[in-house]
């Protein structure tokens, strides 16, 4: 099988999440607005909920970024209304809502909306339940992996961080089933970055310590996939630097001078030193070598 060449995103972070861009578009709309100005904004939640459902797209996001911050759940039956009216705008906002009542909300409401005709609203359905880590959402979501916007919220949900301590046993089952599937799609002919971060995210430190001792020096069909999620936003610089590590093994040399040139993460000095006299020559004709030591700052 013929493998693309290796891309690697413009930052380590990737694309801006959700969260992010819901934000910076909130604060760019108040400051078109006023945001700034003493009076004349409607503090009142029952004012910013009418302002989401008929307001035009600037109003409503300065609203709803108003709203993140004043929510209780005795506003919930609101909430409701809106995302009967506006399922879109409600369930920007319930990606950003802290409380419990908005979770069981999203949660009770999950498979009626990941069965939307609409498209966007089955995406934000399942953006919204991994920016929330919602555990309850996993069966729902295990059955559209077929869907980039689930594969990355399953990672969220179940992202296991470097030296986490151990789940309790039913959360530990539903892991281990999200891992298996996604894990499953990975290594197999469907593989993408969405399912590979959710491979590498779900897993724990010594289940990366096993995949990395069993497939870091082979040509696997994901290696590229899984260099490319490990610099997304969020993804644990522990486990990042430890996959980054072990593919400095790797027979590719695209992918070990990828790594080289622009990896984010800190690689152990002797790891790169024993790259010094490797002559393989990339796709841009420069030798794992030469990266080595432009890594090292040596000329």
């Amino acid at each position: 099988m013929t493998m693309a060449r290796c891309r690697h995103p413009r930052t380590p972070g990737g694309g801006p999440s959700l969260r992010l861009g819901w934000t910076l578009l909130a604060w760019g709309a108040a400051a078109a607005l006023g945001f700034g100005r003493a009076a004349g904004t409607p503090q009142d939640p029952e004012q910013l909920f009418g302002t989401l459902e008929t307001g035009s797209p600037v109003e409503a996001l300065e609203a709803s970024a108003r709203l993140v911050g004043l929510y209780d759940d005795t506003m919930q039956p609101r909430l409701e209304k809106l995302l009967g009216a506006r399922p879109l705008r409600a369930l920007q906002l319930l990606g950003e809502l802290p409380t419990p009542g908005s979770a069981k909300l999203l949660l009770g409401r999950l498979p009626g909306l990941l069965a939307s005709p609409d498209p966007e609203v089955v995406r934000m359905a399942e953006v919204a339940s991994g920016l929330r880590r919602l555990r309850g959402a996993t069966g729902p979501l295990l059955e559209r992996t077929g869907d980039k916007a689930a594969l990355r919220a399953l990672g969220r949900i179940w992202d296991r961080k470097a030296g986490d301590p151990a789940l309790e046993r039913a959360d530990e089952i539903d892991r281990l089933s999200t891992l298996a599937l996604v894990h499953r799609i990975s290594m197999g002919a469907e593989s993408s970055v969405e399912s590979c971060e959710a491979m590498l995210r779900t897993m724990t430190g010594e289940e990366l310590d096993d995949f990395v001792a069993k497939h870091a020096k082979d040509r696997f069909h994901a290696r590229r996939f899984c260099d490319e999620a490990v610099r997304r936003k969020g993804f644990d610089p522990k486990k990042g630097a430890r996959l980054h590590e072990a593919f400095l093994g790797n027979s590719d040399a695209d992918l070990v001078g990828g790594i080289l040139d622009s990896s984010p993460f800190e690689l152990p000095p002797e790891a790169v030193r024993a790259l010094l006299g490797d002559e393989r020559k990339t796709s841009q004709g420069r030798t794992v070598g030469e990266l080595a030591r432009k890594r090292l700052g040596e000329k």
